[in-house]
């Protein structure tokens, strides 16, 4: 009570026009407040508008209260002379002074009460223009603010009145389809209806109180009408789509032209009676505002079927890339958000769409090249999507020219240096750039750099660079690593955050069960990919992914089986890079598990002129031709890099030379195996890959005598994957060292690998190289 009594002290002190200035400042601090608590906290569009009414109505008064409580023109302040003391009658002695008016304690009171306001004061009548009269209408006026807010929120919750949600009257269900028809447009500019219409499309996407119709299944409906797909969805089509449909409701409405000006209006009713539930209107005063009234018409709609308000304020922004159309990066923002859901095949349309509004949205197109590459699309068509990005990449600022080019080299160049190049200068510059975290692990992952990829996610997981992409990689690069339970770990943080989708874990896990010889989890995986919707080509995958879980215990004939039944269908749909892949997978495993000459598969594959079928840029040359080389065909390897050469030429030029050195160096394996490996190492040394090679070069060490080198490439074939195969590499690797330890009289070692190799191999009964590892075992007591 004392500091309120000082506070009206100390506005009674004041002027006029130094009242009228802190009320002033006082408003527009108290409007900033209200308008972040708007944003924030989700309050109705109405609140800073009622406080601003408020503010205007409290200032006048605020004004007539200094006037009169300063005194009026001629009068002087302090009233009647005398009124300053009183004499002490009580003992006759002199008079004394009273308190001063406006000194703290009683005083101070009192001159609120009666000041110098004339006769009226003298009389003691109570006064209506007072300061505490002031300051408490400014309460009641902010009091009664805050009831209409109560009561506006339990309107809205309740379903009372025209401000209650339509899920609380039970009008519409919580999610129910609902129909988004195309709006009339009655104005100059005939493409604002669509406009109009595909912004609210992304806007209302993100709503959980109604479900809107997607495009394809209102295509798949006219299709079952006879209609074209793009008939335009309005009046009696609409209905008719919603009535095979049995959809709940229909969002209709008009783009009409005010002056220089537009006037935006919706109607939601029932497809059932043709009720209307709630219309909406917004007004833009000119092109300028017309992106704000789309939003705002969003945001009713969202509002009256029943999205909480701070919910809909509570949207990601969008995506600071560049494009000219604002609905082309609502879609891309749109896509980013429900691939990070794990909707690829719902953000692959979003994104064609992106670019049907702006074919030059160059990030659109890159977006589009991870997608077509995830999704197992044929190489021409990712390649001409990173491509389309990179030819566009002036248009850009530097961030999304550097995310551009770093794409073409990786999926295009195959430059790796220059990739790690372009991402490593995002990073010193943007240390939690998401795009550039994972982007940069992919490239170290090429490398078999397995730490550094790992690293670079764990800081994205544990950061702003979080993303769908560094959680589906983890599980990957831990596998790869050797580091099978944080593998497991990352793999249940994948399928607990990402619960929508099916592809990466199903991937993920398939990894890390191969690589830890978890066959049950191979195959269950293998399984899903097989399941995978819209990916016949991961459906391809998850079938190699299933021969080599039968490789992994020895039932080769099996494996064989559906190796060649994975390429027979991909060549009867004219995959041609899935038949070869299969043929490719199958000598792999043939070569480390020594089941048979795996040296037919690739005379198979050759004469089939499977590779021929595929334009050779668009090829996957660099593994594919080093195996065919590593295999013995080295005509046939120099061959094949020589088409590459001529088609490709400079374009890819340094994955070109990678390769030629690799054919170089298997050319001469037969002769001189030291020199094969010399080369191998130089190679590993330039491309900064440690791991890169490491069965090759133990072989090649092993052929030229060179134990002691063999033995360390194989224990590093133990530790941690070069490639894919590192499951294979590691049964092979035991093996070879059971044998190599064998010779070398280290019984224990010999018998360490050898029982770890038998003992997975649980099926391999008849393969020469697992009943010798059986033999072996047993003469030295190990069985």
């Amino acid at each position: 009570m004392h500091r309120i009594r000082q506070l009206i002290h100390e506005i009674h002190r004041r002027s006029v026009w130094q009242v009228v200035g802190v009320f002033l400042a006082a408003s527009w601090g108290v409007l900033q407040v209200v308008e972040v608590l708007t944003e924030t906290a989700g309050l109705p569009d109405w609140t800073p508008t009622m406080a601003l009414v408020l503010l205007l109505i409290g200032l006048p008064i605020c004004v007539a209260t200094a006037f009169v409580q300063e005194g009026m023109p001629g009068r002087e302040r302090g009233g009647s002379e005398g009124a300053g003391q009183r004499e002490d009658t009580s003992r006759g002695g002199p008079a004394v002074p009273t308190a001063e008016v406006g000194s703290v304690g009683e005083a101070a009171v009192e001159s609120d009460s009666a000041p110098y306001a004339g006769a009226a004061a003298g009389r003691g009548t109570p006064r209506l223009l007072t300061w505490r009269n002031a300051l408490l209408g400014g309460i009641g006026a902010f009091a009664l603010l805050g009831f209409s807010l109560i009561a506006y929120f339990v309107m809205w919750e309740t379903g009372i009145g025209p401000v209650g949600n339509l899920v609380a009257q039970g009008v519409i269900a919580e999610g129910d389809p609902v129909l988004l028809a195309d709006f009339d447009n009655t104005t100059d500019d005939v493409s604002l209806g669509d406009v109009v219409t595909e912004a609210l499309r992304v806007d209302l996407a993100r709503t959980q109180a109604i479900t809107l119709v997607e495009p394809v299944v209102v295509r798949e409906h006219l299709d079952l009408m006879g209609r074209p797909g793009d008939t335009r969805l309005a009046g009696d089509v609409a209905d008719e789509v919603a009535a095979r449909g049995g959809y709940a409701a229909i969002i209709e409405g008009e783009v009409g032209s005010a002056g220089s000006g537009y006037i935006f209006t919706a109607t939601l009713r029932s497809a059932i009676d043709g009720e209307t539930l709630a219309s909406f209107r917004r007004t833009a005063s000119d092109e300028a505002d017309v992106i704000e009234a789309i939003d705002g018409l969003s945001q009713d709609i969202r509002e009256r079927a029943g999205e909480s308000l701070r919910s809909i304020r509570a949207g990601e922004p969008l995506e600071a890339v560049t494009t000219s159309s604002l609905e082309a990066l609502r879609l891309y923002t749109e896509a980013d958000v429900v691939r990070d859901e794990g909707d690829e095949i719902r953000a692959r349309a979003l994104i064609d769409e992106a670019l049907r509004l702006d074919p030059e949205f160059a990030m659109a197109w890159r977006f589009k090249a991870v997608l077509l590459q995830s999704g197992g699309a044929p190489q021409s068509e990712v390649r001409a999507a990173a491509t389309r990005a990179y030819e566009l990449r002036d248009r850009l600022s530097e961030r999304e020219r550097f995310y551009a080019t770093a794409m073409y080299h990786n999926y295009v160049t195959g430059d790796t240096e220059e990739q790690t190049r372009v991402y490593e200068m995002v990073l010193a510059d943007f240390p939690e750039d998401r795009n550039a975290l994972n982007n940069l692990s992919i490239v170290y992952s090429d490398r078999a750099r397995w730490e550094d990829a790992s690293a670079l996610l764990e800081q994205a997981v544990n950061g702003p660079g979080a993303s769908f992409s560094a959680y589906a990689n983890r599980p990957l690069y831990f596998s790869l690593g050797g580091e099978f339970e944080k593998a497991r770990v990352a793999l249940e943080e994948l399928e607990t955050n990402y619960p929508a989708s099916q592809l990466w874990p199903s991937w993920g896990g398939a990894i890390l069960g191969l690589s830890s010889w978890d066959v049950e989890l191979t195959r269950s995986r293998g399984e899903q990919l097989q399941n995978v919707p819209d990916g016949p080509s991961w459906r391809r995958t998850g079938t190699r992914v299933l021969a080599y879980a039968s490789s992994l215990t020895g039932e080769m004939a099996a494996a064989r089986e559906m190796f060649t039944g994975s390429a027979a269908a991909a060549e009867r749909e004219e995959a041609w890079d899935d038949a070869v892949q299969a043929w490719i997978d199958l000598t792999i495993a043939e070569d480390l598990l020594g089941t048979g000459d795996a040296t037919p598969h690739l005379t198979r594959l050759i004469e089939a002129g499977l590779l021929d079928r595929i334009e050779p840029r668009y090829r996957g040359n660099e593994g594919w031709i080093s195996a065919i080389a590593w295999g013995g065909l080295t005509a046939d390897a120099q061959r094949l890099l020589s088409e590459w050469s001529e088609d490709a030429s400079e374009l890819q030029d340094a994955a070109i030379r990678r390769t030629s050195t690799l054919v170089d160096a298997y050319s001469l394996r037969a002769d001189d195996p030291a020199g094969s490996a010399a080369i191998l190492v130089r190679l590993r040394t330039n491309e900064r890959c440690d791991r890169c090679w490491a069965w090759e070069l133990g072989t090649l060490y092993l052929e030229a005598g060179m134990t002691t080198e063999a033995i360390a490439e194989r224990e590093q074939s133990l530790e941690a994957g070069q490639d894919f195969y590192y499951g294979l590499h590691r049964l092979a690797a035991h093996e070879s060292l059971g044998r190599i330890h064998d010779e070398r009289g280290d019984v224990e070692e010999a018998v360490r690998h050898y029982r770890a190799y038998v003992e997975q191999l649980s099926d391999g009964t008849g393969l020469p190289r697992v009943d010798r590892a059986r033999e072996r075992l047993a003469a030295l007591g190990g069985s």
